[in-house]
């Protein structure tokens, strides 16, 4: 006699700024919710979705995280007391080419496994859209006392186009951001923009089968030249400064993530004929939460020579990504044999409640940069060239001051 008993899989995201930033995102994105098809691999079981899920987002969530704390000084001269400006501008970072593919096999994976073309060459989202990506198979076990052993593999059908890159070989973090000069060569920086719910656009700016959902952005620096502590260096004719800055930028997306309609299938020569879902079936209520954080400490020196003023920096960054999903998710969780034929299977479903959390985090990196800064009575102009551990980026801005 055959019994059916697959085991339960483990289970364990208005204002200028917010605009810019959503755009500058979704400039190169499908029309289609990319974070559902990403989320579709929760169905083979949420230890494995989360391994795969960080291994395709973590260039993005690199690079955008990388990019939140730059473009903070364009001189090492701090602002005199109570003097400000206000400034706007925009970071890129290119992704390295090793960051566009990854190796499933490195993941130690139990319950999903990579089909067909190119299965240890899996794109990331920073790959081209053309970038072969193989089919997801979810494996599993059924009791069978009539094979030697008693256990019996199978396949449920493949889940096609999962992870496909989407293009996104840079990133960007617009900023606009309000300087002000305190006591002893000072200056304190910050970025802020309130909650931007993105329905209330209207006029189909943001697409509504792109994203939907809520963004904000806040952050702080200190900028505090140094030489004025040290009398035998004070004069000499350049700026020398320290600075600090905090960077934080989250996004709410609202996503919608149900078991496929059912259809009969079979798996091993044993067909399936019905399902059921176990737990609540409210999946009405999902988010996709992302949120990047940039923390960033160093020097930056600079000379004014006329109306132009070159400044170089060197310090250290770290960054960090997060991303959770929030609400009830199904996952595949068992077979059962149907009382009257055996033969016939019903497909189990648990609902399981914020299914997802995961963490990206950069080792802390070494910067440097190279700027040049050009000024005309209250306006000036200012571009960067930096790299940032094995990334590079270019950062750009214009600021008016009084």
């Amino acid at each position: 006699m055959i019994s059916y008993n697959m085991h339960h899989f483990k289970t364990c995201r208005g204002s200028l700024i917010g605009l810019l930033g959503l755009l500058g995102i979704l400039m190169q994105a499908p029309q289609a919710k990319a974070q559902d098809d990403a989320l579709a691999i929760l169905a083979g079981g949420t230890e494995d979705a989360n391994k795969l899920l960080v291994a395709y987002m973590s260039p993005m969530g690199q690079g955008f995280s990388m990019a939140l704390g730059q473009n903070w000084f364009n001189t090492a001269n701090a602002l005199k007391t109570l003097r400000f400006n206000v400034q706007a501008g925009v970071t890129m970072i290119q992704i390295p080419d090793q960051h566009k593919f990854f190796d499933p096999a490195t993941l130690q994976l139990t319950t999903l496994k990579a089909d067909g073309d190119n299965p240890n060459a899996v794109p990331t989202i920073a790959a081209d859209r053309s970038a072969v990506s193989p089919k997801w198979i979810v494996t599993g076990t059924i009791q069978d006392s009539s094979i030697p052993g008693g256990v019996l593999s199978i396949n449920y059908p493949a889940m096609g186009n999962i992870f496909q890159g989407l293009g996104l070989s840079m990133t960007f973090a617009p900023y606009i951001q309000a300087n002000i000069g305190l006591v002893k060569n000072t200056e304190l920086s910050i970025r802020y923009a309130p909650t931007l719910d993105l329905s209330t656009l209207g006029n189909g700016i943001i697409p509504e089968n792109i994203l939907s959902g809520k963004i904000n952005f806040w952050g702080l620096g200190l900028k505090h030249e140094l030489l004025q502590w040290i009398p035998v260096v004070k004069v000499l004719p350049f700026s020398l400064s320290l600075y600090a800055n905090h960077s934080r930028m989250s996004y709410e997306l609202d996503t919608r993530i149900e078991p496929s309609d059912f259809t009969n299938y079979s798996v091993e020569g044993i067909q399936v004929t019905n399902r059921t879902i176990s737990g609540s079936q409210d999946f009405s209520k999902q988010q996709l939460f992302m949120e990047g954080r940039a923390t960033g400490l160093g020097i930056v020196l600079s000379k004014k020579i006329l109306a132009f003023t070159p400044y170089a920096s060197i310090g250290l960054q770290n960054s960090s990504f997060s991303l959770a999903a929030k609400g009830n998710y199904a996952v595949r969780s068992g077979l059962t044999p149907s009382p009257n034929n055996p033969a016939n299977l019903t497909e189990e479903w648990t609902s399981l409640s914020n299914p997802l959390d995961i963490q990206i985090d950069s080792e802390q990196q070494l910067r440097m940069g190279l700027g040049l800064r050009f000024k005309l009575v209250l306006i000036a102009l200012h571009a960067e060239a930096f790299t940032l551990g094995d990334f590079k980026g270019y950062s750009a801005g214009l600021s008016l001051g009084f």
